[in-house]
């Protein structure tokens, strides 16, 4: 992403990106969600629920914020199904970006096609905008 692929979008005061140079058009701005629902570094449960969770996304879409940034072991699932069920109570469209995570055993195309089957499934969409690889792994 450069400054050239940055743009104003004149029926919102949000700043849009293009991903790459042919990939979806999302907020500039977007939430990661690593937080959202992870017990063992962030304390979810103890220190913040889904409560806390709603009021931040509904305030992330109040500001035209649209582009949230999860993966599949964000507390073992557990962001992506609170985004999930929060992208289904509400009525603005969301673009999102998630993870997945190559384990020794998780090589192959098929474990690929697998996790994003699973993450859709979590997510309850049925495609996301960007779907990575989560470690710069060189494999």
């Amino acid at each position: 992403m450069n400054s050239e692929q940055a743009i104003h979008n004149p029926s919102s005061s949000v700043q849009t990106i293009t991903l790459g140079s042919t990939g979806p058009r999302v907020s500039a701005l977007g939430i990661g969600t690593w937080a959202w629902g992870d017990k063992l570094f962030w304390g979810y449960g103890n220190q913040y629920g889904e409560a806390e969770l709603k009021a931040a996304f509904e305030a992330a879409i109040a500001a035209s914020i649209t582009f949230f940034d999860t993966a599949e072991v964000y507390g073992l699932g557990e962001s992506e199904r609170i985004l999930g069920r929060l992208i289904a109570q509400s009525d603005v469209p969301v673009q999102i970006a998630t993870k997945y995570f190559p384990l020794p055993w998780r090589f192959g195309s098929s474990a690929v096609s697998e996790a994003l089957t699973a993450s859709l499934t979590r997510l309850g969409v049925t495609s996301v905008a960007l779907y990575q690889v989560h470690w710069p792994l060189d494999f």
